[in-house]
């Protein structure tokens, strides 16, 4: 008798288990039209509850404030520059000032032709309401040039102890991890360095937890997680086996980011004919 109540307690610890694994996201109709071709986003710090998202290419040179239900707060522009190929977004803080900032990777590149690709950095600003519109040219530009030669890419994420921003190249069977070395020149280039390759291809966006030690990554068909850890070099490390984490394939899904806590996570598509656009949130 007691073995067939430890057997059925197995079970059922299973089973809950592999719900709990296996547990729908929450999906969140987005209440706005202005993130057609959503392309990035990420979780503020200066901010709580807020999600900076925005579109990509040809696009307004514009951010946009979400709640974590999908409603619209604020609109931010940059004055004086375009939207290229706006492909990820991250907030991060600055390790020596402490400051919030909030960085826009304009390095998409599908034809593989620009010598230097960007990231602009700007102070993430306090909200103080619903619908606000905001300007910006207090920003500043961090210019890229990849030490092997120009690539596409879509993924990018900053390491939070060293400051160091990473991106993720696209298109490869084993796409390319790059570190740009904290502190940035705004005056002049930036040179990416290629330090690793991940055993995955059409990678679509990253983002590192706030405590530095774990890593997402988006393809379009899935999203895989690596423990992190800094080595003597203080060069970003990833583990060799990743976790696969649960997803509902999206219509074009480019959009990752980890919510406060490090544990759940978000993600966005761009819109779809005939598909409600949806933010999702995996608990």
């Amino acid at each position: 008798m007691l073995k067939k109540l430890i057997i059925i307690l197995i079970l059922v610890t299973a089973i809950a288990l592999f719900a709990l694994a296996h547990r729908p996201p929450k999906e969140f109709v987005l209440q706005t039209d202005v993130l057609n071709e959503a392309s990035g986003i990420d979780f503020g710090i200066q901010n709580k509850q807020v999600l900076w998202s925005h579109n990509d290419s040809g696009n307004k040179a514009e951010i946009y404030a979400l709640n974590t239900e999908g409603q619209l707060l604020s609109t931010l522009s940059l004055k004086g520059v375009q939207n290229r190929d706006w492909e990820d977004i991250a907030v991060a803080k600055d390790p020596l000032s402490d400051i919030s900032y909030i960085y826009i990777a304009d390095i998409g590149d599908n034809n593989a032709k620009y010598n230097s690709v960007y990231v602009y950095r700007l102070r993430e600003p306090q909200l103080t309401g619903k619908d606000e519109i905001l300007q910006s040219s207090e920003f500043k530009t961090i210019e890229i040039n990849y030490e092997d030669g120009p690539r596409d890419a879509e993924a990018i994420f900053l390491e939070p102890e060293t400051g160091d921003i990473y991106i993720i190249s696209k298109r490869e069977e084993q796409v390319g991890l790059y570190r740009i070395a904290y502190p940035f020149n705004f005056r002049d280039k930036n040179i990416a360095r290629r330090i690793a390759s991940l055993p995955l291809t059409w990678v679509t966006a990253a983002d590192l937890s706030s405590n530095g030690k774990q890593l997402l990554v988006k393809t379009y068909t899935g999203i895989f997680k690596y423990k992190t850890k800094l080595d003597a070099q203080k060069n970003i490390t990833l583990s060799k086996e990743a976790k696969t984490m649960p997803y509902l394939t999206e219509p074009q899904g480019e959009a990752l980011c980890w919510d406060a806590k490090n544990k759940s996570y978000y993600t966005l598509s761009e819109s779809a004919r005939g598909i409600t656009q949806t933010l999702y949130y995996y608990k």
